[in-house]
């Protein structure tokens, strides 16, 4: 018999919420994130290997490396608090033999090599079947597997073409219960990789299958118009934070064609960026703190810059963060999602500020003689906001500049996650926030604190001082972590906490909107045609095409002019301005570039010339 509830949803949400402040009950719930998020083996093993060689660092990938009990073996026990949370990514060269070194012909195969897991046994699906089971035992939500996008050269068949080769081995990996595919350029693609999200939405609709890199061209980025996950790819530690925010802002400006792709960014390890930016993680820093075991210091995760290896509290609370507002996609066509930046473009073309989810930018104040922090700032689409203040290098370290941020929220009838420092801390707010308990609690731990004595409410405003962000963002703190704060805010008996379904890779697209600031004019900065590397300097030619601030330009020969050399070594890089963004464009030879008067670019297939009628013959 269904009994049906004696209140409407809603208010049910927010008295189950009420319950939970009044009780002391956490305000994270204890039921593990469905984002795909993971943690991958790539940093480790290089760090196991003290990154001698690529050769070597292949060959850590070894099932004693991750269930052994040996010196920095037993990877799989890495993240007990959030395991549930994450998949477990295999990197580079776990379908290779030993000693084969990663050009391997086996590499693609996704078999998993006998030498490498001895315990693993049977068909290819067994195997991958046992491997998860395994990593399921210990707590993680399951293993997910790097995967070359070129097939084997010891598995091709004339006979079987692309789609039958990959839909075999999604039929093993939806056998095996294995749902993460982190598809990386390997030998270089030899198929349009996109398709392989086409082919597992029909064949295995649970797997979602991340993308990052260049095209086989080279020549560009493979974008979310048509996938699921997108990943900003490899960055060196000294730029990793305006490099992997420049490259979200860059995605964020497409439009998804494929209405049946997510979208989602994968931000890497940059954890905060992506709490504040609605993203996906893909964590590769590790516990093995210290030098590395050749004595040298770890390069990747050096101890004098970030120091990665001691900030492991920063993953728990962004993927904690997850269990209370999912991740979410760039927008399609119909709904472009741009991004809003300050006047100044700092850190290489990195924006200062970005607004998503249909939030105004941040205001944020220093004193005029000081950079600010970046702020990133997301409304998710079940109304939970995020907002997060991000460090820049100064020196031989990186810091946050304290700021007073001001964000209008709207109602405060959500919960806020608030990452980073500030010197303090604005809301501006629809909601009537007299006579409410306001509660907050460090992500990491489990116990909500009454700070309402410590924050003032103003008419619409409600302000935290940076000092109580601090201390109440680091309660849980693991001792010698030296990890960012980050929390979580509610209003008694007004923030609800909103049940998420699961998230998969077929689920429907959402499209939040981000705010425009009006900004200069379309400005060409550079327009290169020619081979990847040269090429012949066409800015004056190309700027002079603007209308209306807008362009459309073919890179073709026909357009452009004759390179002397085949039209599949030929782009055009052009690098513009607009609404204060600078944008990268790299179209092959063959494409029409399109940048609308929002500064939005597409591309698409140029039109053929008309074909020359023949001459008539003479008299």
């Amino acid at each position: 018999m269904a009994i049906k509830p004696s209140l409407p949803l809603v208010a049910l949400l927010h008295v189950l919420a009420s319950v939970r402040a009044a009780t002391g009950a956490s305000l994270v719930p204890d039921t593990p994130n469905t984002a795909p998020d993971y943690f991958c083996t790539w940093n480790v093993q290089g760090y196991v290997t003290s990154y001698t060689n690529p050769s070597l660092q292949a060959d850590a990938m070894i099932e004693a490396d991750l269930f052994g009990r040996g010196p920095l073996q037993n990877w799989a026990e890495f993240y007990a608090g959030i395991r549930g949370d994450l998949y477990f990514v295999l990197d580079d060269t776990w379908d290779i033999p030993l000693g084969g070194g990663r050009s391997h012909q086996m590499r693609g195969s996704m078999e998993i090599d006998g030498e490498r897991f001895p315990s693993f046994q049977g068909s290819p699906a067994e195997r991958l079947a046992r491997l998860n089971r395994d990593f399921r035992a210990r707590g993680w939500r399951g293993v997910g597997l790097w995967i070359c996008s070129a097939r084997a050269r010891a598995r091709r068949d004339p006979a079987i073409n692309d789609h039958d080769y990959w839909a075999e081995r999604m039929r093993w990996s939806a056998d095996a219960g294995i749902d993460y595919w982190k598809v990386d350029w390997g030998a270089m693609s030899d198929i349009d990789v996109w398709r392989l999200n086409q082919w597992s939405h029909a064949l295995a609709p649970r797997l979602w299958i991340e993308h990052g890199g260049l095209d086989r061209s080279g020549a560009r980025l493979w974008l979310p118009d048509k996938i699921d996950i997108f990943r900003t790819y490899d960055v060196n530690i000294s730029v990793a934070i305006p490099e992997t925010i420049r490259r979200i802002a860059q995605v964020l400006r497409f439009p998804r064609e494929d209405k049946a792709s997510r979208g989602l960014i994968n931000c890497e390890d940059e954890v905060y960026i992506g709490a504040g930016l609605g993203c996906v993680y893909g964590v590769m820093r590790h516990p093995f703190a210290g030098d590395m075991p050749n004595g040298s210091p770890d390069r990747v995760f050096p101890a004098g810059f970030r120091d990665l290896k001691r900030r492991l509290d920063e993953v728990t609370r962004a993927v904690r963060w997850h269990r209370i507002a999912q991740p979410f996609g760039v927008t399609d066509h119909e709904v472009v999602d741009t991004i809003t930046v300050n006047e100044t473009q700092h850190g290489g073309g990195a924006p200062a500020r970005i607004a998503r989810g249909g939030l105004a930018l941040p205001e944020v104040k220093m004193p005029a003689d000081q950079e600010p922090p970046y702020v990133l700032c997301s409304r998710h689409p079940t109304g939970e906001i995020a907002i997060a203040t991000v460090g820049r290098k100064q020196g031989s370290s990186v810091v946050i500049p304290r700021a007073d941020v001001s964000l209008a929220v709207g109602a405060l009838d959500r919960p806020v996650g608030i990452f980073g420092e500030y010197a303090s801390l604005t809301l501006v707010t629809t909601s009537a926030l007299g006579g409410r308990r306001i509660l907050a609690q460090d992500l990491a731990g489990s116990t909500p604190v009454d700070i309402t004595g410590e924050v003032t409410v103003a008419g619409d405003r409600l302000t935290l001082p940076g000092a109580l962000i601090h201390r109440v963002g680091l309660m849980a703190a693991t001792p010698g972590d030296i990890s960012d704060p980050g929390l979580v805010l509610v209003i008694d008996g007004l923030a609800a906490f909103i049940p998420k379904p699961a998230m998969t890779p077929a689920g429907p697209p959402v499209r939040p909107q981000v705010t425009v600031e009006p900004g200069s004019r379309l400005t060409v900065a550079r327009a290169m045609w020619g081979p990847v590397y040269g090429g012949t300097d066409l800015t004056p030619r190309i700027a002079a095409l603007v209308r209306d601030n807008a362009l459309v330009v073919d890179a073709t020969a026909e357009n452009l002019g004759a390179t002397g050399i085949p039209d599949r070594y030929n782009r055009l890089e052009l690098v513009y301005t607009r609404l204060g963004r600078t944008t990268t464009v790299l179209a092959v030879a063959g494409e029409r570039v399109i940048i609308d008067s929002q500064g939005n670019f597409r591309t698409e297939r140029a039109p053929r010339p008309p074909a020359k009628a023949p001459a008539s013959p003479k008299p």
